[in-house]
């Protein structure tokens, strides 16, 4: 009796538990031959994520995508250093990018341009709000929280990103700062977005609506340079 009274509770509990987690298969037999079977190949269905604006409220339009990391490569194909977003709304650490490393860069001892390779990893987790026009894009900023006034670049447009609910797309594209060791200058991106560029258009063009409200997905950099081999004065 107390054996059947345990695998009667199991049975009741079952359908909750499973609701939560990955799709699995099971049978589960009692002594009155009742039989419970679940089938693996029946995906749950995909959940609306919202997300928050920087005010703290619901996002009117769910993001389109997570952006879960970026990769910075060497000019040998090694992985230099990578960087995630930050869920507490801190600052990430430096990331380390050797001077003899970069892709491109002016003569050591000289101020100039400095570019690195970068793979951007998204995921899809909602269905777009509004279809692309010419696709989507990348922008960047030089400062972190940018407002409309801050100098923002766009990296990559007319993207296409035919990835489903829960499927990753890699985008692979250059990064470029000006650098020099001299004047301790390291300028530009230190923020970048993806973004929907019909979504982006259905906000308010207001002087304090950050991009990141607009953008389907960001992630905050600090890149610093090591290794250079030309004197500070």
């Amino acid at each position: 009796m107390k054996t059947q009274l345990m695998l009667l509770a199991l049975v009741c509990l079952l359908p909750i538990s499973l609701y939560a987690q990955h799709p699995l298969s099971a049978t589960l037999t009692n002594p009155s031959s009742l039989t419970i079977k679940f089938d693996p190949k029946k995906k749950l269905p995909p959940l609306s994520l919202s997300c928050k604006l920087t005010n703290g409220k619901d996002r009117p339009y769910a993001c389109e995508f997570s952006f879960d990391k970026l990769e910075f490569y060497g000019n040998d194909g090694s992985l230099l250093g990578t960087v995630k977003p930050l869920l507490n709304g801190g600052q990430p650490n430096f990331t380390q990018l050797p001077f003899l490393k970069a892709k491109k860069s002016a003569p050591a001892g000289q101020t100039g341009q400095i570019t690195y390779t970068v793979k951007a990893y998204f995921t899809r987790r909602n269905k777009p709000s509004f279809p692309v026009n010419k696709g989507y894009q990348i922008r960047s900023c030089k400062v972190t929280s940018c407002l409309p006034s801050d100098e923002i670049s766009t990296v990559l447009s007319a993207i296409a990103m035919p990835v489903g609910i829960n499927d990753q797309a890699i985008l692979t594209f250059d990064l470029s700062w000006i650098y020099g060791k001299k004047d301790g200058l390291m300028l530009g991106p230190h923020e970048l977005y993806i973004e929907n560029d019909v979504t982006t258009t259905k906000f308010a063009l207001s002087a304090q609506n950050p991009l990141r409200d607009r953008a389907e997905a960001w992630i905050d950099i600090r890149p610093v340079i090591t290794g250079d081999p030309s004197p500070t004065n």
